[in-house]
């Protein structure tokens, strides 16, 4: 029988032995549910980013549908319709006796040709960005706004050329945001009037777009979606800005458009 200190000193031993083996278990315990924990975590943000990653996908392409059906129906609204016109007037002139009536037929259909080939211009600037390379981004709004004005609106216009603080791709999609906003103002505001103001600092970009028009309910999901909401809104999460819109009956309808830089 060994002696009361040797005792005293092995129950000391094994039981700081025991306590360490137990603190190591609970530190493996903690690192495997700590593992699986973050594990766990990781698998949803991924399956969150893979959802968000799809929709985004979705939109894009809900978006390029959206352009060819509005190309097709400018083809088809504008320049079909045109061209069958002149085909009639052609046709109908090897049945005229009268110089002057076939005088005023062909000039008739020169004058609807010409506007065909304004209307073809015009849907091919809608499809190519060569506007912004030839006149700048700035330029290139400014067409657009002018073309508003001689249509009689009165347009309210404050422009900070962002060439410097955005890249191509982002002067081309904020381009195309806009060309969207002011499609939707001819097309559904019964507007006349615009303001247009778009200023950066060193970090920052904002843009306000707003019209006096008729407005609309903008949670009649297909009130935006005939508005093109799904497109604008697409657009945007690429640019990594943040959307603001605000409109109601009777009192007209204002974008803005935050973004980093």
């Amino acid at each position: 029988m060994g002696r009361p200190g040797e005792i005293e000193f092995a129950q000391l031993l094994f039981g700081g032995i025991g306590i360490m083996v137990m603190m190591a278990l609970a530190i493996v315990i903690f690192v495997l549910l700590y593992q699986r924990k973050l594990h766990f975590q990781q698998s949803r943000l991924h399956q969150m980013e893979m959802l968000h990653q799809k929709k985004i996908l979705e939109s894009i392409v809900a978006s390029q549908e959206n352009e060819r059906e509005r190309i097709a129906r400018d083809l088809h609204d504008e320049v079909g319709a045109s061209l069958s016109a002149v085909r009639l007037f052609v046709n109908q002139i090897q049945y005229e006796k009268s110089p002057e009536e076939m005088k005023g037929l062909a000039a008739r259909s020169g004058q609807i040709i010409g506007d065909v080939v304004k209307d073809v211009r015009q849907i091919a600037h809608n499809l190519s960005p060569v506007i912004i390379e030839n006149f700048g981004f700035a330029g290139a709004v400014k067409i657009l706004l002018r073309r508003m004005e001689d249509a009689g609106m009165d347009i309210r216009c404050a422009i900070d050329d962002p060439a410097d603080v955005l890249s191509s791709y982002q002067q081309l999609v904020l381009y195309r945001i806009i060309q969207e906003v002011i499609g939707n103002v001819v097309k559904h505001a019964e507007a006349s009037e615009i303001t247009f103001d778009l200023h950066h600092g060193s970090s920052q970009l904002s843009l306000l777009m707003s019209d006096n028009g008729k407005g609309f309910d903008i949670h009649s999901s297909q009130k935006a979606a005939g508005m093109g909401m799904s497109t604008i809104r697409t657009r945007t999460d690429l640019l990594g800005a943040k959307l603001e819109l605000s409109s109601a009956p009777g009192e007209g309808t204002r974008f803005r458009i935050e973004m980093p830089v």
